[in-house]
């Protein structure tokens, strides 16, 4: 059977959709006609929403969540289910980062990329697998109803696909980011983790550690040293470019669709021209 790129009557819901890598993914999916839940903190996507709806045809629902908040996030699993529809597939997205010494850094940025990078995406998988059990999506008790019994089952059909980073592989050089490093690195191990947990409930969970990819951050660095920063990471990447955004983007609807990830799980795909080979 041939991998089918075809995704229309899928549901996706991506946070951090409407920038960025987010929005490469979000754009991916679009192209291949799924009907798409964003999600943002910051900036209102609505204008790139409107381009992508009038451009594939698709519709596109957008949520404000900050991820860190559980209690919203729950909300929005509840409200974009009966809204929208039941999701098919979940692609946690959003994520921060910092430059920072760690002697530097103060308790409230330490705690700000945990939650972001690593407590929100796991909290927010957690919400889904319980909605689609038919659970309430917090946890108000290990007895609620709709959970299957011991030993027992499913097949929920569902896909995970976290985006982690190669910075939880290896230690990034020249800039300090300890925090963002640690976050990612808990992000790639959650999601073996959780393949083994929720493998009984027919949901595969994958990641992608992208390299360096052309974002703002790297057309337009920081001034000062950032600015040479870029030119070293390319020079460091084997295929001397960075990844075009939508590269990540078409990678993730390929590793989501029903044949190639059937049976594929826990895994964790390196998407980085080559720079992990040192």
């Amino acid at each position: 059977m041939p991998v089918t790129l075809d995704y229309n009557g899928k549901i996706v819901f991506i946070t951090g959709g409407g920038r960025g890598i987010g929005l490469a993914i979000t754009t991916a999916f679009a192209r291949a006609g799924a009907t798409i839940i964003i999600t943002y903190t910051s900036k209102d996507p609505q204008e790139v929403v409107k381009k992508l709806t009038e451009e594939y045809k698709v519709s596109i629902h957008v949520y404000h969540c900050p991820g860190e908040d559980t209690t919203r996030v729950n909300e929005v699993i509840d409200l974009a289910s009966k809204e929208v529809g039941e999701v098919d597939i979940v692609v946690p997205n959003a994520g921060v980062s910092l430059w920072r010494d760690c002697i530097d850094m103060s308790d409230s940025e330490l705690d700000w990329i945990m939650k972001t990078n690593l407590y929100a995406p796991i909290t927010l998988c957690r919400g889904f697998v319980r909605h689609w059990l038919g659970m309430s999506t917090s946890v108000q008790s290990s007895e609620d109803p709709g959970k299957p019994p011991a030993g027992e089952r499913v097949n929920l059909n569902k896909r995970i696909l976290c985006v982690s980073s190669i910075s939880g592989i290896v230690n990034m050089n020249p800039q300090r980011q300890v925090a963002y490093n640690v976050s990612k690195a808990g992000l790639t191990m959650a999601c073996k983790s959780l393949a083994g947990e929720w493998a009984k409930y027919g949901i595969t969970i994958n990641s992608i550690s992208p390299g360096y990819v052309a974002t703002d951050m790297i057309k337009d660095p920081p001034p000062g040293e950032g600015r040479e920063w870029a030119d070293k990471w390319r020079k460091d990447t084997p295929v001397d470019r960075f990844a075009d955004a939508s590269e990540i983007g078409q990678m993730v609807v390929l590793m989501c669709s029903t044949e190639s990830s059937s049976f594929m799980t826990g895994h964790d795909l390196v998407i980085d021209g080559g720079f992990t080979t040192y």
